[in-house]
């Protein structure tokens, strides 16, 4: 699903998970797991849009005080589930911001805050995963839909490791996260708005970037360190995060079917 057809005129980056082959010729089914950015600036049509896909579980990934700013428009409020990726200890107050913005200003790089992120849900969100992969493996919980604020970091990271477990290559799943830099397009203008008027416009659009979009290696340092450490995801998942294996089983037992002569999905 291309962001050109996008149903949604007020949801960013809505895509699929599925829909992609995995390395001994099965495909993630399509229609099972979907991705988004936060669900609180939808119009009257796309909350009929999102009714329309039978979605039976909601992830938001976000911390409570994101849920509580920006809560979401739709009617299915009993289908959602909390698993923040992000303590809201580590997500900073609007004058702990606008301190760090006006302060450092031109010598601000918020690359190495974004790779901070990654490395600390990789090390220090493993219950919140747990809990993720456990819905995974019931049937009932599907359709399901995991979103973030934009939809790209905590969002990217957990499709990430979905993929992997499924058998999607790596370079596909590196691909498909990078995707998220045309699907955001809509969110990036007034982030970028905002970001530098907190900074008293000591800030500029180009050391913005990071913040607004994705780059490969967010993604990729953290999925090397956990194969390097691990050997594979599904180890990872099995060792670190204490996700049974026979849930895991089940999971692609539901999500994975043959490929009917689907072509292989390649990076571009």
């Amino acid at each position: 699903m291309n962001q050109s057809n996008n149903p949604f005129s007020k949801l960013a980056n809505f895509r699929e998970v599925g829909g992609l082959q995995t390395t001994d010729g099965m495909v993630i089914k399509q229609g099972m797991i979907y991705r988004s950015a936060d669900l609180s600036r939808l119009s009257k049509q796309d909350i009929e849009i999102f009714s329309a896909l039978g979605i039976q579980t909601v992830c938001d990934l976000r911390t409570a005080s994101e849920r509580k700013s920006h809560p979401p428009k739709i009617k299915e409020h009993d289908k959602i589930v909390h698993i923040p990726m992000q303590p809201d200890s580590k997500m900073p107050s609007k004058w702990t911001m606008f301190r760090m913005l006006v302060t450092e200003g031109k010598s601000l790089s918020f690359t190495p805050i974004m790779k901070e992120l990654y490395q600390s849900m990789l090390t220090e969100r493993k219950e919140e995963i747990r809990q993720l992969f456990t819905l995974l493996s019931d049937q009932s919980h599907y359709p399901l839909m995991l979103h973030c604020t934009s939809g790209k970091d905590r969002t990217g990271f957990l499709s990430a490791l979905i993929q992997l477990v499924a058998g999607v290559p790596l370079v596909v799943v590196l691909s498909e996260y990078m995707r998220s830099n045309e699907g955001v397009q809509m969110l990036v203008r007034r982030q970028e708005r905002f970001v530098r008027l907190m900074s008293l416009y000591r800030v500029s659009k180009e050391q913005i970037q990071p913040l607004v979009g994705v780059q490969q290696d967010y993604l990729e340092d953290v999925l090397h360190e956990m194969l390097e450490t691990y050997g594979s995801a599904e180890r990872y998942l099995i060792e670190a995060c204490k996700v049974p294996e026979a849930q895991l089983n089940e999971m692609k037992n539901i999500l994975l079917t043959p490929s009917a002569g689907i072509p292989s999905q390649k990076a571009e």
